[in-house]
């Protein structure tokens, strides 16, 4: 046993020392444009057996909405409630949330006031008698610190009372039950045979995910196992399930709830999940001690989630990166990433480093934070992680990775491709022919292309270096800034 934890805790560090390796890094290219359409595909276009766009890689998503009674709950929870304040409150912690960074490890820390000490003193402390320095420390350390603060975001974990609650209900349960909603959608769309008689929810905040997996599974989710270490968060989700009604109980077969996480993998679950809950972890080796650990608890998937802002992207990369490791190191055949990545290798945005964070968007309708319901977009990082296993063909796929830019007689797509490189394709009618054309116009951000694609020319050209020669397609830092 203690053999067994010191090889894990050498796993660890190892993985938190690896540096990125930039000797193979390749830019992002403007593909050759040279791709096959299935026959089966063509031939059912053809025959209009199928539309374009409801093409086997579409996912046609729409707007969704908290299921009825969700919303009836949520509502009667919030009756007797001062909204107002709950609205403000509610803004404070979505901005305070989408804002978060990663938490400084502590010899970052130590290694940024050394270098900041040197900015202010240069060698003049070093040359100084034992005596000197006694009398100017003091003073050192309190203008050292002074620059830390103002150049290093102090991370500080999120805690919710009674009233948070309910603020964090106001401002992000339609959100989050969105999120979960479409990745869950995502996982029935790639592997229909997968249907989870037990989740488990860890840092399950509201229990958004039991909710989004009663949609999806209806007939098969029998047990939810959620923890959580706010007791609040705990009560306000039992008392959601429970229709909104303190003198009722929860109509769910298996409905538990846990502040820590068992110690033991004996007990596994079909699916875990982890949703917005990394980045409230201190430091790397939690994060990644913790990852094992849902792994160690997951039989069938594992599904991570966080903002998808460059800290939420960059958590998910490393716990994705960390799981492939210690799956491989254990001898046995592998885990696979099932989505969104097309292949198991390292992400291309990390590889590269282009400093812009793999997301997609959930569109849904926002019930509580205006008088009116209106659409809302909620932006987000995952990987679904499958233990070893047959995976669907489809998961190859090309993945289209930013919003479709549509123009006259032409379409741009950029992909993420199954050898793990970062694609832009420029389709047209002329080029093409119709129903590749077409399937390119009709796919959305987050869909797969069901094309064979071939590699690009040998000698890649930078992503939008006048793509198209009329000039008039976006550039990708022209599409984040919209």
């Amino acid at each position: 046993m203690i053999i067994s934890k010191m090889s894990h805790l050498h796993k660890l560090l190892r993985f938190l020392r690896t540096k990125p390796c930039i000797c193979s890094v390749r830019p992002i290219t403007k593909a050759s444009n040279a791709v096959s359409l299935p026959s089966d595909l063509s031939d059912a276009l053809d025959a209009a057996e199928i539309k374009h766009r409801n093409h086997p890689g579409a996912r046609r998503r729409k707007q969704v909405k908290l299921p009825e009674k969700l919303l009836t709950a949520a509502e009667a929870v919030l009756e007797t409630q001062d909204i107002s304040k709950l609205r403000e409150a509610a803004m404070v912690i979505r901005n305070q949330l989408w804002s978060r960074h990663l938490p400084i490890d502590n010899d970052e820390l130590r290694s940024r006031a050394m270098n900041i000490e040197k900015e202010l003193f240069g060698n003049s402390l070093e040359r100084m008698s034992q005596e000197e320095r006694d009398y100017v420390e003091e003073d050192a350390k309190k203008q050292v610190f002074e620059r830390l603060k103002k150049r290093v975001r102090l991370w500080k974990p999120m805690r919710y009372d009674d009233f948070g609650a309910r603020g964090y209900l106001v401002g992000k349960l339609a959100g989050d039950y969105a999120v979960a909603h479409d990745v869950f959608h995502e996982i029935q769309h790639l592997n229909p045979a997968f249907s989870p008689n037990s989740i488990m929810d860890f840092g399950s905040g509201l229990a958004s995910c039991f909710w989004a997996a009663k949609s999806i599974w209806p007939k098969y989710f029998q047990e939810y196992f959620s923890v959580d270490i706010s007791n609040e968060m705990h009560n306000l989700a039992r008392l959601l399930a429970a229709g909104g009604n303190t003198n009722a109980q929860v109509k769910f077969r298996s409905f538990f709830q846990r502040e820590f996480l068992p110690s033991t993998d004996k007990i596994t679950f079909d699916l875990v999940v982890s949703a917005f809950t990394l980045m409230e972890l201190p430091n790397a080796m939690q994060r990644l001690e913790t990852v094992a650990s849902l792994w160690g608890k997951t039989s069938g998937l594992l599904v991570l989630i966080e903002n998808g802002t460059q800290a939420g992207h960059k958590a998910i990369a490393e716990a994705r990166d960390f799981i492939l490791m210690i799956s491989k190191d254990g001898g046995q055949e592998p885990a696979h990433v099932l989505a969104p990545c097309p292949h198991d290798l390292d992400c291309p945005r990390e590889t590269q480093a282009l400093g812009i964070p793999c997301t997609f968007q959930a569109r849904y309708e926002e019930p509580f934070l205006t008088a009116s319901r209106h659409p809302a977009i909620s932006r987000y990082s995952y990987v679904v992680l499958q233990r070893p296993g047959e995976i669907a063909k489809e998961r190859e796929w090309a993945r289209v990775i930013r919003p479709v830019l549509r123009r006259s007689r032409h379409v741009v797509c950029r992909f993420c491709c199954k050898d793990a490189q970062l694609r832009e394709f420029v389709f047209s009618k002329k080029r093409h022919g119709r129903h590749v054309y077409r399937l390119a116009r009709s796919s959305e951000w987050g869909d797969q292309l069901p094309l064979d694609m071939l590699p690009p020319d040998e000698e890649g050209t930078p992503l939008c270096d006048g793509c198209v020669e009329d000039g008039d397609i976006d550039t990708v830092d022209d599409v984040d800034s919209k």
